[in-house]
């Protein structure tokens, strides 16, 4: 086996260009031309990314992008951070809750939702919708909307408002000529409602 110490181990043309890289753990980057000399771009801090620079011009380590606060997205007007999955239904355009549910003896059953605690039959054709997460007031907006089916569509309405900040009612109606008084477990038989404002 040949010696080690035989075996010419520098680099061709003295491409780096130099002889220690001066910082460690540093990232190596091409030279300013096809054959310029390696740079390095250095190791950065903590929670800091390589970013380019542009076209002709060395990257550099700099700080992350960051995510807005619950304030930034209730103003809704910050161009430079990002909307992250826990804080964006904090602005004024997303809804805060919502809710599908529908009504077998009178006993009103949640279907599917987001923000919704539970569900109190209050009185014959009310629900009370009670939040997991509460608003800030009672300055919110509800959007409803009802369908019933039996042997024929019947049209159906749902009204509502907001009872307090930890809860709302709606009201449910039906133009029902056929005797229909139970909105049972179906897809064609729900009441719909959403809620958007501040919390």
């Amino acid at each position: 086996m040949a010696n080690e110490s035989a075996f010419d181990n520098s680099v061709p043309e003295g491409r780096l260009g130099v002889t220690t890289l001066t910082t460690e753990y540093g990232v190596l980057l091409a030279g300013t031309t096809a054959t310029g000399d390696i740079q390095n771009a250095g190791a950065g801090t903590a929670d800091q990314v390589l970013t380019s620079n542009g076209a002709g011009v060395k990257p550099s380590f700099q700080a992350a992008d960051t995510a807005a606060s619950q304030a930034e997205q209730e103003t809704g007007s910050d161009t430079t951070v990002y909307a992250s999955p826990g804080r964006q239904q904090y602005h004024l355009s997303a809804a805060k809750s919502w809710c599908r549910w529908y009504i077998v003896a009178g006993t009103p059953t949640l279907n599917e939702s987001y923000n919704v605690a539970s569900l109190t039959d209050t009185a014959p054709g009310n629900v009370q919708i009670n939040y997991t997460t509460a608003f800030s007031s009672t300055g919110y907006s509800i959007v409803s909307s009802a369908a019933a089916a039996g042997a024929t569509l019947l049209l159906a309405r749902a009204g509502s408002m907001p009872l307090a900040a930890s809860c709302a009612v709606v009201t449910r109606e039906c133009d029902n000529p056929y005797g229909i008084t139970e909105m049972t477990a179906s897809v064609n038989n729900v009441i719909a409602v959403a809620m958007y404002g501040d919390q």
